[in-house]
């Protein structure tokens, strides 16, 4: 005879067994996410490699990043962002032309390389998105600014007697 006990250990068992497979088993993990693309110019000019991030403005764990090349970022829906309001930041670094002695390896030096997007377009960004469920998620970003711009003024201006 079976102890009813162990019945409802089994059944238990059985249940909580039922309910794993079920969340395995073609489930998304997570938030529902949406596949986004977009185009990044600086100064007019499709920018030529960066990195683009969206940041939940509700908070979150689900913030994503994706490279930008020739101008164009696309992120498939597995990569994508969640629903809703996001910050993004947009960066870039370019070489300076100059080397500088690696602190950890002083043999070797590393190219100098700056950070070529303005602050209010990263670390302060003004970029938003709105990423809607079943949406076109096409993001356009006309950025100005860039630091080549700057350099040539202060060149400019640093040759005046």
């Amino acid at each position: 005879m079976i102890r009813p006990s162990a019945l409802r250990a089994s059944a238990f068992f059985a249940s909580s067994l039922a309910a794993l497979f079920a969340v395995g088993c073609g489930g998304e993990e997570g938030p529902p996410r949406e596949p986004i693309s977009g185009v990044v110019t600086l100064d007019g000019r499709p920018l030529e490699k960066g990195l683009i991030t969206f940041t939940p403005e509700a908070g979150g764990d689900l913030v994503v990043s994706g490279l930008v090349v020739d101008g164009a970022f696309s992120l498939p829906r597995a990569e994508g962002p969640g629903l809703g309001p996001h910050r993004v930041d947009v960066w870039s670094k370019k070489a300076t032309g100059k080397t500088l002695k690696d602190r950890n390896d002083p043999d070797n030096p590393v190219e100098e390389t700056v950070e070529q997007i303005p602050p209010r377009y990263n670390t302060r960004s003004e970029l938003k998105a709105d990423v809607v469920q079943g949406g076109e998620n096409r993001f356009t970003y006309d950025l100005t600014g860039g630091k080549d711009k700057d350099a040539a003024v202060k060149k400019v201006a640093s040759r005046r007697p």
